[in-house]
């Protein structure tokens, strides 16, 4: 089935680290605060600087009506001056012609500051008409400053909080709300055995969240791997264990002739010897697979040969075998422990000899470089490896032999090897049959 996710752009790049998406977050907050600043704060003190001027027009225009009721009712501008006086307000009056008829100016004084004047044309009671003009004290400046100031605090507050509340929101989403269900899915894991699922996400978190699901899938399969190296450790030595309880037996309840005596206890030897065997091959195993580090020479490509072709080819020959070693890069080294190969490349001899199937058995190594690493490729002309089998041959104990000894641990100690070394193992069958062991090393400097 197809996947018919909508794909949006630029969201894999975005979704790739999470530290871009928190840098997005960053300008898109750091985008909104700009706005908000520009526009609504800016919008705020300037509502309140005008509603600010509005009241003082309020108040000076009451002022200015009091003022022309006093007037219509009276030409005496005692009660005027009385009203100006008692409100701190300053007033000057002009006739029709434009001459200066009363002026009352005591408010007005050096102080920095605000005020209101409001300029009005009115009647005397006379019915002369008048024009006149009134202001109302000074406000001082630095009460317009503490009252600007209280407002920007005001505003500033409000704006932090949204910011910090956008802050918050992202960063639920974008970390908080992920490892949270990180951490459900680790507790399931660990509490009920609930198998992680893999995540989408391609950031710090859904990486962090696939090695989890990868750790746990390694897990599993060393699990597996114990339960099949315990079975197969049982399988292994209860059959000989049987037969040596079986032989002891008789030989503790029955009246045996001596040979018949001998021929027991040698039995009970050669099944003790299986035993020790396949202790010694599950020690060799754990030897290899255990220790972190590993004593390590350089060593050049035809001393490596020369060693192999010393230590086996004699052996090979009088059992009728043909081994043959080709070495193309003599003078390419390596870092290397000597037994550690010769472990290997002998495992690799024995399993030949022992599942090749073939007539005459023949055994090649040969010894070139792949650029920057040195490949030994050894091979049979025996019957091979089944296709569907051939990726397993490496897993611990893994054989399709339940009845052999010692199963499956020869090929798992030769990958333990080339692991301890920096290299990789692999196997493939040859065309023209039998089994070829590719082993890649790195090359270094002489």
């Amino acid at each position: 089935m197809k996947n018919n996710k909508i794909r949006v752009f630029g969201m894999t790049w975005l979704n790739r680290r999470l530290s871009r998406k928190m840098v997005l977050g960053l300008i898109i907050v750091a985008a909104l605060s700009w706005i908000f600043m520009c526009r609504s704060f800016m919008t705020y003190l300037s509502n309140n600087a005008r509603r600010s001027y509005d009241v003082m027009i309020s108040h000076a225009d009451g002022y200015a009506q009091d003022v022309a009721a006093i007037l219509e009712r009276s030409e005496n501008f005692n009660r005027l001056q009385y009203y100006l006086e008692k409100h701190e307000l300053g007033c000057i009056v002009w006739d029709a012609d434009g001459r200066l008829i009363f002026a009352y100016t005591n408010p007005v004084n050096d102080n920095h500051g605000v005020i209101a004047s409001i300029k009005r044309e009115s009647t005397l009671g006379s019915g002369q008409n008048i024009t006149f003009q009134i202001w109302t004290h000074s406000t001082p400046q630095q009460d317009l400053i503490d009252s600007l100031r209280y407002k920007v605090r005001s505003g500033l507050f409000l704006l932090n909080v949204c910011i910090f509340l956008l802050m918050a929101v992202l960063i639920f989403t974008i970390v908080v709300i992920p490892v949270v269900q990180l951490r459900k899915t680790m507790r399931l894991y660990y509490e009920q055995g609930k198998l992680p699922k893999r995540s989408n996400r391609m950031d710090e978190i859904g990486k962090l969240q696939n090695t989890f699901a990868d750790m746990v899938e390694v897990i599993q399969a060393k699990e597996q791997a114990e339960h099949r190296l315990v079975a197969s450790i049982s399988h292994d030595i209860k059959n000989p264990l049987t037969s040596i309880m079986g032989y002891t037996e008789r030989l503790l309840s029955t009246e045996l002739p001596p040979e018949k005596q001998r021929q027991y206890l040698r039995c009970v030897y050669d099944k003790a010897l299986g035993i020790k065997s396949l202790v010694d091959k599950f020690d060799e195993y754990l030897d290899v697979g255990l220790r972190d580090t590993v004593p390590m020479i350089s060593v050049k490509a035809k001393d490596i040969c020369s060693m192999l072709q010393k230590e086996y080819g004699a052996e090979l020959e009088d059992a009728g075998v043909n081994f043959e070693i080709n070495c193309r890069c003599p003078e390419s080294c390596l870092m290397c422990n000597m037994d550690d190969l010769k472990r290997f490349f002998g495992n690799l001899i024995g399993n030949s000899i022992c599942h090749a199937g073939a007539e005459h058995l023949e055994l090649h190594i040969l010894c070139q470089k792949q650029e920057d690493q040195i490949e030994f490729c050894f091979w049979d002309n025996g019957h091979g490896v089944d296709p569907v089998i051939l990726p397993k041959i490496f897993e611990p104990f893994y054989t399709t032999d339940r009845g052999r000894k010692v199963s499956g641990l020869g090929l798992s100690i030769c990958k333990n090897i080339a692991k301890a070394h920096g290299g990789t193992v692999s196997a493939e069958n040859v065309p023209k049959g039998g089994l070829l062991i590719r082993l890649l090393l790195p090359c270094t400097k002489s």
